[in-house]
């Protein structure tokens, strides 16, 4: 497939926040083009089990991406709605076209455009991005409005306490024809990543961050936002959670 760079827009000259820039490029994709599908089918597959989500029934996955989650969740008979504040991201899962899913351009901390789901997704850490705290309350919050009563929020997120011992991290790496050179570091309430990426002979920067969150304090927001947490795992396997070492911290929650 031949390669196409997307404009870029310089976040600092215009205002931007990251998220707003970063997602949007030829770059993120192709820096995360390693991610495996068959783990998020699995990962998938073990929470429909877990929750007893039959076909049939309607969910949301919040920020979709390029819609590999919601195509597993399509494929398993569920009505999808996905929705992603990268214009670039749901053309390519409109592209896909999955039967049964639908792709949407949206701000998740704006009011959701669907309602009376049976289960809202939020996963592999898309979450945490913002530097006011109350964003990420009002995501939340925006999450348990979109269920029905009795529908289920499930948080995938990242343990921040099982890596912050060994920051900072640098990496050098090629991928999709690109090079690029990352910095891992941590502010007192963000785990940042320095990206910069080589392209020929041009030299553009970015920056990820997302919020570092201990399990009571993201616990905390479901309950806040009127949700009963109803379990709590450490990685994509549906493991104890450990506080301390768990990659993962998987909150399921319920509407009542």
């Amino acid at each position: 497939m031949p390669k196409v760079t997307l404009p870029l827009i310089n976040i600092l000259n215009v205002g931007m926040k990251w998220f707003e820039s970063w997602f949007d490029t030829s770059y993120y994709h192709a820096l995360y083009q390693h991610r495996n599908d068959a783990d998020a089918a699995a990962f998938i597959d073990r929470l429909l089990a877990h929750l007893k989500l039959d076909s049939g029934m309607n969910v949301l996955d919040v920020a979709c991406g390029k819609g590999r989650h919601s195509a597993h969740l399509a494929a398993r008979g569920l009505r999808v709605c996905g929705f992603d504040l990268s214009e670039n991201s749901v053309g390519i899962a409109n592209g896909l076209g999955v039967e049964g899913a639908e792709f949407l351009v949206h701000d998740m901390r704006q009011p959701f455009p669907v309602s009376g789901m049976d289960a809202v997704f939020n996963v592999f850490t898309s979450f945490g991005y913002f530097d006011d705290p109350a964003e990420d309350a009002q995501v939340l919050r925006n999450m348990a409005a979109a269920c029905k009563p009795g529908g289920y929020v499930v948080q995938d997120y990242l343990n921040a306490a099982s890596v912050l011992d060994d920051l900072p991290q640098v990496a050098t790496l090629e991928r999709g024809g690109y090079g690029f050179k990352t910095r891992k570091h941590r502010t007192e309430s963000h785990i940042i990543k320095d990206i910069v990426v080589t392209d020929g002979d041009k030299t553009h920067v970015f920056q990820e961050q997302v919020r570092i969150f201990d399990s009571e304090t993201l616990l905390q927001l479901h309950v806040q936002a009127g949700l009963q947490v109803l379990d709590v795992f450490g990685d994509d396997q549906l493991g104890v959670f450990e506080a301390k070492t768990s990659p993962r911290i998987v909150v399921i929650s319920q509407k009542s």
